[in-house]
């Protein structure tokens, strides 16, 4: 009875998968499947498309895509959204299974459990789409694009940045991508995207990676054509849907990577080179813009899938192991001599960064001198790529992709991959003190005590990290907020975070919040600064997200440098009081807020 129902099943393959996905309550998580034809190739099709085309079919207005399906020898896999390419056969067999039980056969808990068979994929398909009525075939590499990464791969115990140096050769980049059968574009832009990179201080691997993913490895499809130059699927700002038409348009391969540049950098904060595409400001506006600083925290926003991260940090693994020809020869003792015709020695100086205590700002100018035109006012810490010098002048482009000069005595050479904290001076306040102490719990816990107690576990942090360390106060002190700021500024901090607990007369209010000052020259450094602290106590404590805010407290207004101050949770709120108490909550809010504060100065070194 049994091999009656799976011989009825197969022979009855090209109708009963329609079935089979109209009985499941959540057939959205199937999204299409993969024929096998005589010649040997392999078609994947999309379920939604066949089913309209079925539906078309019996209403007698055939587009062909279905008679196209109904041609091939047999259906050999399908598609989940969760776990991949399953054998269809198998699946087959399940469903002959419950039949015969008299059990109803749930498709969707079957493919997405363990013991559902993951089919043996072939390295490309043609994948068997209509575009404009006309049933057209494209390419498509199963290893860019197959749902999870390497089964063996497991991620770092510890978030990947965005922003920094690559942590992968171009060399590397164009070898793993020619293993992997990538489409000749996609080989040919991965000098744009290193150039793009040492302009931005982005990652580029990060975003060849994604490049990979986005476009099928450079083979495009019909949804995006390659004529568009999106690297990235980008969709238009005014975008209803997810059809050609909805994408945006690049006028050639290097305006896409640098759309891709400048879309990331909304997420990151940064300013975008040049003139942005329409979906920049889109994604400038949400409130979370500027706080998108690791790999990790892609996933829910560039994309709604929460493995998203893994497949780039997969693919990230993969093109950093890759080896090239040349990966053993040693280097001429000629290629690492300096330019002759250089003043300064730039052998080993490819980045600096804005070093201004004394000045608000220093002046990118035309040319090599205080007489030429002021192109742009740098704020401390921005990155900048060095082209050339003269005398005492370095030529650099910024992040946003203008060329000029600075005067070499309020810049640092900086290497971006090295430890951000290295060398930092941080001012640590922990809010009140002595004969103020702060606000009350509900149970007598003193917020005095607990600043204190995180501030002193941020203090140790910080110092492992090779950070200097200024401390307000380091005891049950009164310090007055003039000599805290007087602290900071004299000590030249480069940062300044302060750090309290919160009250209210509602016993109900609750939640972490953190303040910087828009009523300081270069405020959208100090509002960053917030952003990170404020991102990061939220994942570690997990409570209500009451934002970053604006208030000219004294202490952010009289502060030099970038300064915010954090209200960690209510000590009004009987839970949030109670969690307050414990000494575990003391080491993860300090842990937090030296991952906030090192996300800051991998942008503003």
């Amino acid at each position: 009875m049994q091999r009656k129902c799976i011989l009825i099943s197969r022979q009855l393959s090209l109708a009963i998968i329609l079935l089979l996905f109209l009985c499941s309550a959540a057939n959205a998580a199937i999204t299409g499947f993969v024929t096998k034809d005589d010649d040997g190739a392999y078609y994947q099709f999309s379920y939604d498309q066949l089913l309209d085309s079925y539906a078309l079919k019996i209403l007698g207005r055939p587009d062909g895509l279905y008679q196209e399906y109904a041609n091939k020898k047999e259906v050999y896999a399908l598609l989940d959204s969760v776990r991949g390419y399953i054998d269809y056969n198998d699946v087959l067999d399940r469903y002959a299974e419950a039949v015969v039980l008299g059990e109803k056969f749930d498709l969707i808990g079957y493919t997405e459990s363990n013991k559902a068979k993951k089919a043996e994929m072939p390295g490309t398909v043609k994948l068997v789409q209509l575009n404009e009525g006309s049933v057209v075939y494209s390419a498509k590499t199963i290893s860019s694009n197959n749902p999870g990464p390497d089964p063996d791969f497991e991620p770092p115990k510890t978030k990947t940045p965005l922003i920094g140096a690559a942590g992968a050769s171009l060399e590397q980049a164009r070898q793993w991508a020619e293993e992997r059968h990538a489409h000749q574009r996609l080989i040919d832009i991965a000098p744009v995207y290193w150039s793009y990179g040492n302009k931005t201080g982005i990652r580029p691997e990060v975003l060849y990676a994604q490049a990979a993913i986005e476009t099928n490895f450079g083979h495009f499809s019909s949804q995006v054509p390659p004529e568009y130059n999106n690297w990235a699927g980008i969709l238009r700002a005014d975008a209803e849907g997810d059809d050609p038409e909805d994408y945006q348009k690049f006028t050639d391969p290097e305006d896409g990577v640098r759309g891709h540049f400048n879309h990331l950098a909304a997420y990151v904060g940064f300013k975008p080179l040049g003139e942005p595409h329409e979906r920049y400001d889109v994604i400038a506006d949400q409130p979370w813009a500027g706080s998108i600083v690791y790999v990790d925290n892609l996933s829910g926003k560039w994309s709604p899938d929460e493995n998203y991260h893994i497949y780039i940090l997969s693919l990230l693994d993969q093109i950093k192991n890759t080896k090239t020809p040349d990966s053993a020869a040693e280097k001429e003792p000629e290629d690492d001599q300096p330019d002759p015709d250089q003043d300064i020695d730039l052998s080993d100086t490819k980045h600096v960064a804005v070093d201004v205590k004394e000045i608000t700002v220093l002046h990118l100018r035309s040319g090599p001198s205080t007489d030429h035109d002021i192109l742009d006012r740098l704020v401390r810490g921005t990155v900048l790529e060095v082209i050339g010098s003269k005398n005492e002048w370095w030529e650099v482009i910024t992040p946003d992709d203008k060329k000029g000069w600075v005067h070499g005595d309020y810049v640092k050479p900086i290497d971006l991959s090295s430890n951000p904290l290295k060398d930092k001076i941080i001012a640590i306040d922990p809010g009140h003190g002595g004969s103020d102490s702060g606000a009350i719990g509900v149970t007598e816990l003193k917020e005095k005590v607990v600043n204190l107690a995180v501030a002193t576990h941020l203090e140790d942090l910080l110092k492992e990290a090779g950070a200097k360390v200024i401390m307000t106060r380091s005891g049950d002190q009164s310090v007055s907020n003039k000599k805290r700021v007087e602290l900071a500024n004299e000590g030249k901090a480069d940062a300044f975070v302060s750090i309290h607990a919160n009250a209210f007369s509602n016993p109900k209010s609750n939640g972490t919040e953190t303040y910087y000052c828009s009523n300081k020259n270069n405020s959208d450094v100090d509002k960053y600064l917030a952003q990170q602290l404020q991102r990061e106590l939220i994942a570690e404590l997990g409570l209500r997200n009451r934002g970053v805010k604006s208030n000219s407290y004294y202490v952010l207004n009289n502060t030099q440098m970038p300064a915010a101050l954090v209200e960690l949770a209510f000590l009004s709120n009987a839970e949030e009081e109670e969690l307050l108490r414990k000494k575990e909550t003391h080491r993860r809010a300090a842990d937090a807020l030296f991952k906030g504060l090192e996300a800051h100065f991998r942008k503003y070194r």
